[in-house]
């Protein structure tokens, strides 16, 4: 009888086995994805204030109708550590055909211009300065872009504007990121303030993590626009 019983009990752990094994790897699964599913990248300290500025000189919060500055605050004051970073903006509907985008260093002159064909181009756009176009590390440049309806009256442009400054991280920071995932990226960029770096790398990650987009856009006041596709934009015309 002993017999049998070591025997019943062994066939019962071999039968119960691979049922404990495959518990165990899908545990283990789970496990390693927590740590990025943990991760909500807000960007605090740059928030909207309901009475926003707007384009158009107004004082009402960002709407779909609104031209918008993916920045954060009521200034699209944001920070950089690249020589020639990315700037997100919400195009609404329009029947403009051109665009126009340019940098401005403090002395007034313009580092960069460029005109854009906007032809039937809504949603949200990406603009990327050229690589022949250096940012100063510690200065700060005005940016400027604008829909041009009428380019012999161009005071009835749409446009928006804000800051940008070029800073430098310390070694820390560096060591932090190199050993980072995409993710944990924007989240260390984000604690340290460092916008165009957040909503750059939020934007490369939005088709596998839509959920942290959402969550960026709605920690700067601007959620009204977070389900705005991307716009194939932008051809250029002339620099």
């Amino acid at each position: 009888m002993g017999k049998q019983n070591i025997k019943f009990w062994g066939l019962l752990a071999l039968a119960i086995s691979p049922i404990i094994v495959t518990f165990s790897g899908w545990e283990l699964a789970k496990a390693q994805q927590t740590p990025e599913l943990l991760i909500s990248v807000d960007f605090e300290g740059g928030k909207r204030s309901p009475s926003g500025r707007t384009s158009g000189g107004g004082t009402r919060g960002p709407s779909r109708s609104d031209l918008i500055a993916l920045m954060p605050g009521d200034d699209n004051a944001g920070t950089t550590i690249a020589s020639n970073p990315k700037f997100f903006l919400y195009v609404p509907e329009h029947e403009a055909k051109s665009a126009e985008f340019e940098i401005i260093d403090k002395s007034g002159k313009t580092l960069y211009l460029t005109n854009l064909d906007v032809t039937n181009t809504s949603g949200i756009v990406k603009l990327t300065v050229p690589k022949n176009v250096s940012l100063t590390n510690n200065k700060e440049y005005t940016w400027r872009f604008a829909i041009i309806f009428d380019p012999w009256d161009r005071s009835a442009d749409k446009f928006v504007e804000g800051t940008i400054k070029k800073v430098e991280i310390d070694s820390q920071l560096k060591n932090s990121l190199k050993n980072a995932s995409p993710l944990e990226q924007a989240e260390i960029y984000a604690n340290a303030k460092i916008w165009n770096e957040t909503i750059a790398t939020v934007a490369e990650l939005r088709t596998s993590n839509p959920t942290e987009w959402e969550e960026l856009l709605t920690s700067v006041g601007l959620k009204e626009i977070a389900s705005e596709p991307f716009a194939s934009c932008c051809k250029v015309e002339a620099e």
